[in-house]
């Protein structure tokens, strides 16, 4: 498992040399990306620090850790519960949006959209029953009905255009 994390870990160390700024623009001239220094130092700093606190605190096994826990008290309860967001979002979505939009919505599906295509069904099982007794296998019969429809269509027709 450390081989393929060696990989990116060289992959991001030498990723920053490539030019992107040539590969990647609107116009085909290369983007001048400018370093500052200055810019870059405070981060560094906290992470060295924030690395050099936890080799003090965990390179042994010593009652340090839980020194600074009660030192700190609620800071470090409502960090260590990461300021409660996952909480504050559980809240939120499942007691507020879905009691005041996921609810709402399961009902009209349930009664209004499927009320209408049980209706539908409705429907066409009934027509289907009326016209049922019409279907007899014989040929004379259907072609009957195609002439009335045809006659119909045609009067309909004439009767519009004049």
């Amino acid at each position: 498992m450390n081989i393929p994390l060696l990989f990116l870990a060289l992959g991001a160390v030498f990723a920053g040399f490539i030019p992107f700024g040539s590969f990647v623009s609107a116009n085909g001239k290369a983007i001048e990306l400018p370093f500052h220094l200055t810019f870059s130092i405070a981060p560094v700093a906290v992470g060295l620090l924030g690395i050099l606190i936890a080799s003090a605190l965990y390179k042994t096994q010593n009652d340090n850790p839980q020194k600074v826990i009660e030192a700190c008290g609620r800071a470090y309860r409502w960090a260590y519960h990461k300021y409660y967001i996952d909480e504050i979002y559980m809240f939120v979505t499942k007691r507020v949006l879905f009691n005041m939009v996921g609810r709402p919505a399961a009902w009209f599906d349930r009664h209004v959209v499927d009320g209408m295509i049980n209706g539908y069904a409705s429907v066409t099982s009934s027509s289907s029953e009326a016209i049922k007794t019409m279907q007899s296998g014989r040929l004379q019969t259907y072609s009957m009905f195609f002439l009335g429809g045809v006659l119909l269509i045609a009067l309909l027709l004439l009767l519009n255009f004049m």
